[in-house]
């Protein structure tokens, strides 16, 4: 069903070089379904050979591999520098690569370390292309769905889920924060789902139709100055200008393993307390309340 499109694939990589060799096979897996495909990657602030391995794979390819250096000392935060080097991939792609039709998104780090169905990335883009209005669908992860930081959907996570962790009163403990904001929105999906509308998520994979996204732009701090997930100012300019995005349930990717609860990393109380509600989850799926309609 891609036979006919172009795609451009754009990620950011530091220090990634132990899992670039897997990731790069996923990627060449989903570029073989489209009639053709280009690369764009930009590096910053990496010890590793990431580079070097970046340039050799791309040897015969469309594509380039920009190294932006240290960006540490001029930009201090990390999710500023992750939005500038994003921004910087879609001015390469806007000059070069813009006649292409989707711009796939891709973290280059241990997220897309395990072979990804090419089959479920087929059935999203088909299905993004399906009606002009979408503009957007973004991965759903296993064992449950790992990215809150940069989900936003009126129910399930309407705001930034770190904020009110960072904010939090002192009679609040970190870990009770957590499990509130964080751990207990890391929910299962069921791949059978139909693709649920978000005002934003990412989850280390996404394809764009890439006029839409070449409307957009990335930043990783807010109108208050703290550090925020780069994906939530892209998606939501690509919303305000009409375009719809879902999370496609088939699509999956694989959580990382340290960005998800770890009973090592919490005294029993919290441990019997992870318990308890995955029991509950059981009986009673999490996704049925945290998807209802508002």
């Amino acid at each position: 069903m891609l036979a006919d499109r172009r795609a451009v694939f754009a990620g950011v990589a530091r220090d990634c070089a132990a899992h670039l060799p897997d990731v790069l096979d996923n990627l060449a897996r989903f570029a073989a379904l489209y009639h053709s495909a280009s690369f764009v990657f930009i590096v910053s602030d990496t010890r590793d050979d990431t580079s070097a391995i970046i340039g050799r794979w791309l040897a015969g390819r469309s594509g380039e591999v920009i190294d932006l250096g240290v960006l540490e000392h001029r930009l201090p935060r990390r999710t500023e520098r992750i939005a500038h080097a994003r921004n910087a991939g879609l001015d390469v792609i806007a000059r070069h690569f813009a006649d292409h039709d989707h711009l796939v998104v891709t973290d280059l780090d241990d997220v897309l370390t395990r072979p990804i169905s090419t089959d479920s990335f087929a059935r999203a883009a088909t299905w993004l292309d399906a009606a002009p209005m979408r503009a957007g669908v973004l991965a759903n992860s296993v064992p449950r769905y790992y990215d809150v930081w940069a989900l936003r959907h009126e129910r399930w996570c309407p705001d930034d889920c770190w904020h009110p962790i960072w904010g939090r009163g002192s009679e609040e403990t970190f870990e009770a924060a957590k499990f509130r904001e964080v751990f207990q929105r890391q929910i299962e999906i069921p791949p059978s789902l139909p693709p649920i509308a978000v005002r934003s998520a990412f989850g280390g994979l996404g394809i764009y139709r890439l006029p839409a996204a070449l409307a957009a732009r990335y930043h990783g701090v807010d109108a208050n100055g703290r550090e925020t997930s780069e994906h939530v100012a892209f998606n939501t300019a690509i919303g305000r200008n009409g375009g719809q995005l879902h999370i496609f349930p088939a699509l999956r990717v694989h959580a990382p393993r340290q960005h998800l609860y770890q009973p090592s990393e919490f005294k029993w109380r919290w441990r019997l307390t992870m318990m308890a509600h995955r029991t509950t989850e059981i009986a009673r799926p999490s996704w049925r309340r945290m998807l209802a309609p508002t």
